[in-house]
């Protein structure tokens, strides 16, 4: 018989756990109980008069927060698309973030920074 199989069946749940840990290994989420996948929150860096990364690509579920790294500028997340959906204005080192429930394209821009933009696309 070999190690494998031998661990195998000392160890008969050991299978299954690995089984079902393998989705956060593979970056997919934290599989609950279930087998929905939880939420995750990605963060955008505004710094240097720009959204870093300027596009994410997340799920329906998940968040997007975006934190002002800036030293003395503050910044905000506009959505002209969505009645000017904006946040409030973030100043160094404050954050703000947004649940996307539905997919699609979200398009956004800096409120006082027309030139800095945006794009979130939700699967």
């Amino acid at each position: 018989m070999s190690v494998a199989g031998l661990f195998l069946k000392r160890v008969p749940g050991l299978l299954a756990l690995v089984f079902v840990m393998s989705p956060a290994l593979a970056g997919d989420g934290i599989p609950l109980r279930d087998g929905a996948l939880a939420q995750q929150t990605i963060e955008v860096t505004i710094q240097d008069y720009k959204f870093l990364p300027a596009e994410v690509r997340i799920k329906a579920g998940d968040t997007v927060k975006w934190i002002n790294r800036e030293k003395r500028t503050s910044h905000s997340v506009l959505f002209p698309a969505e009645n000017g959906l904006e946040s409030e204005r973030l100043f160094p080192d404050e954050h703000w973030q947004r649940t996307f429930a539905q997919p699609g394209s979200y398009s956004y821009r800096c409120g006082p920074h027309e030139e800095m933009k945006g794009l979130v696309l939700v699967e």
